[in-house]
């Protein structure tokens, strides 16, 4: 695929205003430093003061492949991955030969990708639900190939990070399904797929048999202007390609037409209107060559909306749909995105009234076949998981007709992986992260929330109760009363564009590394999250009892893993209190050893460990038990430790894996009594490991954040933080009997076969062999050292202690002395 640049080329030299060719500048693109600059039109300081919905949804990125990199969000530092049933973090994908990295493809590393033309990979219903693998996540290589692990960096897509750093990306936004273009994109303009009564969902791209009722419908009884700005190619009737394809053929359009990506026109009710039928505004648009191919970066794509923002007749919802070329679907080139995207943005604050009171949303439609490293919120089926939500119409049947997930081999519709989304609008300027979790149909509950009222009611009846649950409305990115009026001044990288070439596989190079991702805490959006987890082991039930209880204002779905990798996640959905506690309970089996391993993950950096074991008879291991409670004035976390099932005094010993606010506690319980530890919290952020002396397999850890009521919130500083978050070894007992080693491993450093090895003193490892030693499997844990059979007794005297990393002498922690 040869195509000239030399446009392109242009708008990268005229829009980011970089000299020369330097490689970075402190000089934001001209369309981005006006639309910071335009204050909000602030009458009231509520969503009301929104007037103008513009909505620009592009083709298949993943988060991680476009935005993993960008500083703060919960990308390749993400300091709390789900880990895989291989022992591996989520990055690890497995291969047939050992496992595959993201990389940034390229043949070097000062070379940009931004005009480099790379193949697209399979992103149908059958091979992303091969990929999302039941929740197991470790199938993208096998599902998708290689290629699906390539990312890109603000060399590659400056513009793009330049939008991320100046107003707000959310990083828990998804794709509403796990699977292909046209019903996430129905999901956008009608809160579902099909799957509502009458009508039959959809899992491909096939254009018949829609016929349900879509939100400019719903628009139109409330009395709200919309329209489609696209342009019409050869014409948007069947007969003429419907924007897409050149006349009579099957060939898609590449500079004019719309892709084929307003899927209104498909509907039956779209059919054969008249010019000033209600629904006629989805056949707006430019035909900047009704006979051919169009030309290249042809501006004139852009009048109507111009147009309309100079004469203050935009309507109060937009979408605007992309020339194939501009929508960034593989091999196309992100290049073509940015010019686009920066002529949208220049067209809509070349008013300033206009887009002082305009809300932008820039997001994709759907993944490609891209790696994520996050995995989705799923509903739970009647036989894995529980909700106290409703799932139903959340789930494909065997048969092909929607289901609640009661129906064996019901697959889950979503949601699914994580996509870009950028908030750009003079409320959401400042550089925030907001991590609420977010889906296409929350682009509908943010128009609901604006426009409808008691008089004229909008509500899309389209989008399921689960849904409604589990993902926002959008309005935590905003903050209407108080919007930020900084200019920020931003590094963005230039791109050393490459001049023309063909289609390309993206492949990793033979030396695997994980990204690094850049360090800069970022100001957080406030969420409506306050949700605990609560464990009991129960000897009788040889189960650990969990009890969910969320008192936020808005429901969650967690996960639930166990480390025995043939059961597969369990979901959990808990609504929201609504004043009230919501609580759900599970009991989940033990092994039959009477071991258990649980980790529990859920939105905003949640995670909760429960390990031990009773043994096989039930009867052995430690009784305690700990429970939080969060100090939401000053962002601090109440730790329980409860002794109340003891018989004998018992001692807790905390660490503070990440964050270096809390020296190592050792707090000794009475029996049947608790005790509370304040612990302090880093901006609200806590991650901490509690064991006892008596009992090494009894292990728990507790991690998120607590949501301060008041003060600027801000993101994890533990992300990517490869000075604060770093590995960690103590030592407890005297003896080779009683050893017990206390780690910690950052997931950029952990690996299953990390180990800790007993040197003679002053040896280093690899010189000789160690003297005993023992695998450290977990990012965070406790072993020890007599646990492993090869090992001998060490005799008393002096030794060296080296913690090591996968299976090789590289060190992570080393010499600490050992006195036996």
């Amino acid at each position: 695929m040869l195509k000239k640049t030399s446009s392109r080329r242009q708008f990268l030299l005229d829009a980011l205003k970089l000299a020369g060719a330097s490689a970075t500048a402190t000089v934001l693109p001209e369309s981005i430093l006006r639309a910071q600059s335009i204050p909000a039109a602030g009458p009231t300081g509520t969503i009301q003061d929104v007037k103008h919905v513009v909505i620009l949804m592009q083709e298949n990125r993943s988060f991680d492949h476009y935005l993993g990199n960008v500083p703060g969000v919960r990308g390749f530092g993400d300091p709390r991955p789900v880990v895989l049933p291989s022992g591996y973090p989520a990055w690890y994908q497995t291969s047939s030969s050992s496992y595959v990295l993201p990389f940034r493809p390229g043949s070097s590393s000062s070379t940009s990708n931004a005009d480099i033309y790379y193949a697209d990979l399979a992103h149908d219903w059958t091979s992303t639900h091969s990929a999302w693998n039941k929740g197991w996540y470790d199938s993208w290589v096998s599902a998708k190939g290689s290629s699906t692990m390539a990312y890109f960096t603000n060399q590659d897509i400056p513009y793009y990070y330049a939008l991320a750093q100046t107003f707000t990306v959310c990083d828990s936004y998804h794709c509403s399904m796990l699977g292909p273009t046209d019903p996430n994109r129905i999901y956008l303009w009608t809160g579902c797929c099909g799957n509502v009564s009458g009508s039959s969902p959809h899992t491909d791209n096939s254009t018949s048999g829609y016929n349900w009722k879509t939100l400019p419908e719903r628009l139109n009884k409330a009395g709200i202007s919309w329209k489609v700005y696209q342009d019409k190619g050869q014409g948007l009737g069947a007969n003429s390609g419907v924007g897409e394809y050149a006349t009579g053929t099957s060939s898609d359009l590449w500079w004019n037409g719309n892709y084929g990506d307003n899927p209104l026109l498909n509907f039956t009710q779209y059919q054969n209107l008249g010019a000033t039928d209600p629904l006629s505004p989805a056949f707006n648009g430019t035909q900047i060559d009704p006979t051919g191919q169009g030309k290249e970066y042809d501006t004139g794509l852009f009048t109507q909306l111009q147009s309309d923002v100079a004469n203050n007749t935009l309507p109060q919802v937009s979408w605007i749909v992309a020339p194939y070329a501009y929508c960034e679907h593989p091999s196309w080139a992100a290049s073509g995105g940015e010019w686009y995207v920066n002529n949208v943005l220049n067209a809509l604050t070349s008013n300033p009234a206009v887009w002082a009171s305009t809300v932008f949303l820039i997001t994709y439609d759907e993944n490609d076949g891209l790696f994520d490293h996050v995995p989705p919120p799923v509903p739970p089926t009647s036989t894995n998981g529980k909700s106290n939500v409703s799932t139903a119409a959340e789930f494909y049947s065997s048969s092909g007709t929607a289901s609640d997930g009661s129906l064996s081999g019901d697959q889950p519709f979503g949601l699914g992986p994580r996509v870009p989304m950028i908030v750009v609008s003079p409320w959401s300027k400042g550089g925030n992260i907001n991590s609420e979790v977010l889906d296409h149909t929350s682009i509908i509950r943010f128009i609901e929330a604006r426009f409808s009222t008691a008089t004229s009611p909008l509500q899309e009846t389209n989008i399921t109760p689960w849904r409604r649950a589990v993902c926002g409305d959008l309005t935590s990115a905003f903050n209407f009363a108080a919007a930020d009026s900084s200019a920020l001044s931003i590094t963005a990288a230039a791109s050393n564009m490459n001049p023309s070439g063909p289609v390309v596989g993206a492949y990793p190079p033979s030396t695997q590394t994980m990204p690094a991702q850049p360090v800069n805490r970022r100001p957080a959006c406030r969420l409506p999250y306050e949700f605990f987890v609560a464990g009991l082991v129960n000897r009788a039930a040889k189960g650990l009892s969990l009890t969910f209880t969320n008192t936020g204002t808005a429901g969650t779905s967690l996960q639930v893993r166990a480390g025995n990798s043939s059961t597969a996640p369990r979901p959990y959905t808990i609504a929201a209190s609504a004043g009230q506690c919501a609580a759900l309970q599970d009991t989940l089996p033990l092994n039959s050893d009477g071991s258990y391993d649980f980790s529990i993950s859920g939105p905003n950096g949640f995670l909760q460990e429960f390990r031990g074991s009773i043994g096989s008879a039930g009867t052995s291991g430690s009784l305690v038990e700990i429970a939080l409670c969060y100090d939401v004035q000053n962002g601090n976390v109440r730790i329980t430790l409860d002794n109340t099932r003891g018989t004998q005094p018992a001692t807790f010993q905390l660490t503070d894996n990440a964050y270096g606010k809390n020296a190592y506690t050792s707090t000794t319980v009475a029996a049947g009594a608790t005790s509370d530890v304040t612990w302090l919290g880093d901006a609200g952020w806590y991650d901490a490991s509690i064991r006892v002396p008596d009992d090494a397999n009894f292990f728990r850890r507790v991690a998120g954040c607590v949501q301060q009521l008041s003060g600027t919130l801000y993101t994890d500083s533990a992300i990517g933080n490869t000075s604060q978050f770093v590995p960690a070894l103590a030592m407890q007992g005297s003896t080779y009997a009683t050893l017990r080693f206390d780690y910690v491993a950052p997931p950029w450093l952990h690996s299953p076969k990390n180990w800790v090895g007993v040197y003679s003193k002053g040896v280093k490892p690899g010189a000789s062999a160690s003297l005993a030693w023992v695998y450290a499997p977990k990012g965070v844990g406790s072993v020890m050292l007599a646990s492993r059979s090869g090992n001998t007794a060490l005799p008393s005297g002096q030794y060296d202690v080296w913690y090591l990393f996968d299976d090789g002498y590289k060190a992570l922690l080393g010499p600490i002395s050992l006195s036996i």
